[in-house]
């Protein structure tokens, strides 16, 4: 088994923000944002049934001594992996409907407050350690994306009522002053909603026979009688084990999560992941994972000559690779060459002297 780093060994999530008026001109972004709500509809992601004017809403919140939060709602379209080449399947217009958890206020138009539970995604040593377990013999690493994946979770605590944009109000509200309907889901943007989703993720996924790996390593999973390591980064699922049992784990996640046809290897967090192999010294064939970048600097070197202008000269140097022994980096190294003396108990180091005697010794350390 190998984890070999090719070009940038990290991640980043690349989308490229769509203008309001490029969304106008294009049709597939105008498509996603549209598919975006519909989807939401559908989910029932807020109540449509009970709309209902905000300041009857906050009076009767008022006299009855309840605490309610009132919010808004607005569109974001991006270009998902608008560094890859046009017309590669990662390339693709994404809408999000999101809750403006910036602008939050309670009954007495007050700034609302927020349970603050907070969330633990999983590391990149996780992610890391689930490829390594994939390239053991027999093994296989698989990853899915949870459909949606807040929106599966309900909203707990205070209740939120949402003002929707106005082309997106329920018929029938064309006189109202400032229609609300009652938020039901965990919808993005909520301060609250990522803490929910992670409950909610990590129910169903010990309901499934997924054992938490432990608290230093935070959702993260493994399934003893499968044989299966489970890692959850938000909405991204990364499964490794034994190529037959990996089909019986999706299945058992499915149960009571809903989650996209799971693929190979490919572009995970917005890292290109390549599987491979290669040849061992006693001849035997080892699997691999290399960790490519190299479109999204791309990307970023045409960006800077794009904004920099035609002057601009660019020239090939080494790709900066961090030195692995830390002994050897500049941050470990000593900060003075020739001989020292290392005291065994704390590993503290010193200028070597030598002494003629004890109480040589005591008359130096006591000036």
């Amino acid at each position: 088994m190998k984890i070999a780093p090719r070009q940038f060994p990290f991640n980043a999530l690349v989308a490229r923000p769509v203008r309001k008026d490029e969304l106008a001109a294009t049709p597939e972004a105008k498509k996603a944002m549209d598919e975006e709500w519909d989807r939401l509809l559908k989910a029932k992601v807020w109540d449509t049934r009970n709309v209902r004017e905000w300041d009857d809403v906050a009076a009767e919140a008022i006299r009855t001594k309840k605490k309610v939060q009132f919010g808004y709602l607005f569109g974001i379209c991006v270009e998902k992996g608008s560094e890859l080449p046009v017309g590669d399947a990662g390339r693709k217009f994404k809408g999000r409907v999101v809750f403006q958890g910036n602008r939050v206020v309670n009954q007495s138009w007050e700034a609302a407050v927020f349970q603050d539970l907070g969330n633990s995604p999983a590391t990149m040593d996780a992610s890391r350690a689930a490829d390594c377990y994939g390239c053991f013999p027999g093994n296989k690493t698989e990853i899915a994306d949870a459909v949606q994946a807040y929106i599966q979770a309900r909203l707990k605590g205070n209740k939120c009522w949402i003002c929707l944009p106005p082309d997106r109000r329920p018929p029938g509200t064309e006189r109202m002053r400032r229609p609300v309907v009652e938020l039901l889901q965990a919808l993005y943007g909520h301060p609250d909603s990522g803490s929910f989703w992670e409950e909610h993720c990590d129910k169903y996924c010990k309901e499934a026979g997924f054992e938490p790996v432990g608290i230093e390593w935070p959702s993260t999973y493994r399934h003893p009688a499968l044989g299966l390591f489970l890692v959850v980064y938000v909405d991204d699922f990364k499964l490794s084990g034994p190529e037959e049992n990996l089909k019986k784990g999706w299945a058992l996640l499915r149960k009571n999560l809903t989650i996209d046809k799971e693929t190979g290897h490919g572009q995970y967090l917005g890292c290109g992941h390549e599987a491979g192999t290669f040849s061992m010294p006693d001849g035997s064939v080892a699997h691999s994972v290399s960790y490519n970048m190299e479109s999204f600097w791309n990307s970023c070197v045409e960006r800077y000559v794009e904004l920099a202008g035609p002057n601009v000269r660019l020239k090939d140097v080494p790709t900066p690779f961090l030195v692995d022994d830390a002994e050897k980096g500049p941050a470990g190294a000593p900060c003075a060459t020739g001989p020292i003396s290392e005291c065994p108990w704390c590993a503290h180091t010193f200028s070597p002297k030598i002494y003629k005697n004890l109480a040589d010794l005591d008359r130096q350390t006591k000036k």
